[in-house]
């Protein structure tokens, strides 16, 4: 998989993010698609690739979803920081470092469009969107991680074997 794949696949992403997703809500919510595939390309495929694509994921999230321009991007900006959190090698701790990340990320996404829409004047009680938004789609998006976690992986063995370069 190269740039040429991960491209239309986050355009993909976030077209059916906003299009095809609602229609198969889980209690009103549904997996931040874009946010899911970013993080499993950074784990499967390394953080160098996933610097160049974490902004053009917030950039087609923010064209598509309808909230100020910028802010999607603003809300994935924080993924290339957790990079730091492991070092170089984020490879090393697979499915439960993915999980991990995917936690903190969605909490982090919705705490930057918490803040976006309180800035606008447009927010209600943050407690009330912690426990009726942000944690039940941790748990969403954790679910969604993991098939696309695997899938990742499966089209990265290249990566893993010794004296890639």
């Amino acid at each position: 998989m190269s740039y040429y794949i991960a491209m239309p696949l986050l355009l993909l992403a976030a077209l059916c993010e906003v299009a095809v997703a609602p229609m198969f809500r889980v209690s009103g919510l549904q997996p931040n698609l874009v946010l899911v595939m970013l993080t499993a390309w950074m784990i499967t495929r390394g953080q160098s690739e996933a610097f160049v694509l974490i902004p053009i994921g917030g950039f087609l999230l923010g064209l598509v979803d309808g909230a100020p321009l910028g802010t999607a991007i603003i809300a994935m900006a924080p993924l290339a920081l957790l990079q730091d959190v492991r070092g170089s090698q984020l490879r090393e701790g697979g499915l439960a470092l993915a999980i991990i990340f995917i936690v903190i990320m969605t909490v982090v996404y919705h705490l930057v469009y918490l803040m976006m829409f309180t800035l606008r004047g447009e927010s209600a009680s943050w407690l009330q969107a912690m426990t009726r938004v942000v944690i039940p789609t941790v748990l969403i998006n954790a679910v969604t991680l993991v098939p696309c976690y695997w899938v990742f992986s499966l089209f990265s063995q290249d990566l893993r074997r010794p004296g890639y370069a």
